[in-house]
């Protein structure tokens, strides 16, 4: 199972993670640190494949505090934007949101975290730093950091056809932190990315046996809080809007899908308070927070899909939890002048479509954050 949920760092900021939990019971917890990409498709499928193997995986959206999360392509394009975001994010920034995501999962002695490209100095950091056991892949930008001492398991991999990192850099990381292992494979940068031209299959799988096999070795299971869970943990989405929609990311009220028929623009937004069934039992302050949140959606549909009309409406007859259905509509879709509401039947997107859609509508819905 996997969501979009909201923490907050200790020095106030809000930013989603994308949350990924295992079938039975968590055979440990891993933070995933993200490349410059951003949370993107390929981050989200690496804690999926952390959650299907046993564990909690959070991957926290770090750009949240320089504009808001990415899902950037493995293009020219994409490497020039996440760097200028990295660069103004800056490490010591990104720690605050990485202690935050670990103290959600239970605290920095119960956690694992590993990191990619610039997450895998971030990674490396999270060890230094935070006390974190850690999986670090070809952290280039680890060199000014090599001095720092480890305070918890650490295990790096690295490609010997890396051309970020030059070849002088291995013989300071041996002089500098002679215990900690290393693997090297016989790849390039991003060899574990299966989304890269440099993607390297076999290096992949070998470094997946031996990352899981050191956290299994070094984490102790995940207490996943250790004070009072936060809101979205108690929040719970009825089934039906679950097998319906898709989880696009949270809000600070409502919790944002996309309901999968092609046939229209659609969004739902769903207040994430438990038990919630009438717009009336929200407090002043939630029913203004609601109102600002329908229009930004309405903003988003709006600038992505020019429609002739946007449609408001909660029914609530057949799914009683508060939910608020805004579509964009046209003069040509399946269902119009009438109401789109048990009008033919649902067209799921097709996978790819669906992708861009998602990707679309989250850059856009994260950037049009309504505080």
């Amino acid at each position: 199972m996997s969501e979009w949920i909201t923490l907050t760092a200790d020095d106030g900021h809000t930013f989603s993670a994308f949350l990924a939990r295992p079938a039975g019971t968590p055979l440990g917890a891993v933070i995933v640190l993200q490349e410059v990409f951003g949370v993107n498709h390929h981050i989200r499928w690496v804690a999926e494949q952390f959650a299907d193997h046993g564990f909690v995986a959070l991957a926290p959206a770090l750009f949240d505090r320089v504009g808001g999360n990415l899902d950037l392509d493995y293009t020219d394009t994409g490497i020039a934007v996440g760097r200028e975001k990295v660069a103004a994010l800056g490490f010591d920034a990104a720690l605050r949101d990485v202690a935050a995501a670990a103290a959600y999962l239970g605290g920095c002695d119960r956690v694992g975290v590993v990191g990619y490209c610039w997450g895998g100095t971030l990674c490396f950091l999270a060890n230094t730093r935070l006390g974190l056991t850690a999986v670090s892949y070809y952290g280039a930008r680890s060199r000014p950091f090599l001095h720092e001492p480890t305070k918890a398991p650490l295990l790096m991999h690295f490609g010997r056809k890396d051309p970020l990192i030059p070849q002088d850099f291995y013989a300071e990381l041996a002089e500098k932190q002679p215990t900690v292992p290393v693997h090297f494979y016989d790849a390039g940068h991003g060899f574990n990315c299966n989304e890269r031209a440099d993607f390297h299959a076999e290096s992949a799988a070998l470094a997946w046996r031996r990352t899981f096999r050191f956290f299994k070795e070094h984490l102790p299971e995940p207490l996943m809080q250790a004070g009072p869970a936060p809101e979205p943990d108690l929040f719970e989405l009825d089934p039906r809007l679950a097998a319906d929609a898709m989880v696009l990311l949270d809000w600070p009220l409502c919790r944002v899908l996309l309901m999968n028929d092609a046939r229209f623009p659609w969004l739902i937004l769903v207040p994430r308070v438990q038990g919630l069934r009438e717009v009336l039992e929200l407090t002043e302050s939630e029913s203004g927070q609601l109102m600002r949140e329908i229009r930004a959606a309405q903003a988003v549909l709006t600038a992505l899909y020019e429609p002739d009309k946007l449609n408001v409406a909660a029914l609530g007859n057949v799914v009683p939890q508060l939910h608020v259905h805004v579509l964009a509509r046209f003069e040509q879709d399946a269902a119009w002048p009438k109401p789109v509401f048990g009008i033919g039947t649902a067209q799921p997107y097709a996978p790819g479509a669906l992708h861009v859609a998602e990707k679309t509508l989250r850059e856009a819905l994260t950037a049009a954050r309504p505080e």
